[in-house]
C-alpha cells in the first residue's frame, strides 16, 4: 500500500490542467490623459502653453487620438509603437498635420508640421514638450 500511494497521488497531478494566460500589455495605457503643453513655434519664434488629451482608438490597438491638437481645438490621429509616435499626414477641419514624437516617463515629445489651408498661412513647424498632467 506505499508503493501505491505515491503512485495514486502522482496521478492525481498529471490529470491536472495548468493554465497560465500571459497579461495583455497595451502601450497605450501608460500615454491616455491630460497634459500641459508648451509649444515652440519655429516659423513664427513663438511660445504657446496649452492642454490637450490623448485617448486610446477603438479602431486600431496601435492608434491613439490627440485632442485640442495645436490649440486649434482639433483631434488628430496618431500611431504608437512602443515609445514612438508617428502622426501620419491628414487633413482635419482645414488643417493640414503630420510629425513625430517619443513618449518617455510622462513626458510626450512632438515635432510636427501644420498649415492652415483655409487662411492660407506658412506652414507653422512646431516643436512641442507635454507633460501628463496627474
Amino acid at each position: 500500500m506505499k508503493k501505491l500511494l505515491p503512485l495514486v497521488l502522482l496521478g492525481l497531478f498529471a490529470s491536472c490542467d495548468f493554465y497560465y494566460i500571459e497579461p495583455r500589455y497595451d502601450n497605450r495605457d501608460r500615454m491616455v490623459g491630460s497634459y500641459d503643453v508648451h509649444e515652440y513655434s519655429e516659423t513664427f519664434n513663438d511660445h504657446l502653453y496649452y492642454s490637450m488629451r490623448i485617448a486610446k482608438s477603438s479602431y486600431d490597438q496601435q492608434e491613439i487620438y490627440i485632442y485640442n491638437f495645436y490649440d486649434a481645438d482639433i483631434r488628430v490621429y496618431a500611431y504608437v509603437d512602443y515609445e514612438r509616435i508617428t502622426i501620419p499626414f491628414q487633413i482635419v477641419d482645414g488643417y493640414e498635420v503630420e510629425g513625430v514624437g517619443t513618449f518617455r516617463n510622462g513626458d510626450l515629445s512632438l515635432s510636427y508640421r501644420v498649415k492652415d489651408r483655409y487662411n492660407n498661412t506658412r506652414t507653422d513647424f512646431c516643436k512641442t514638450t507635454a507633460w501628463l498632467d496627474y
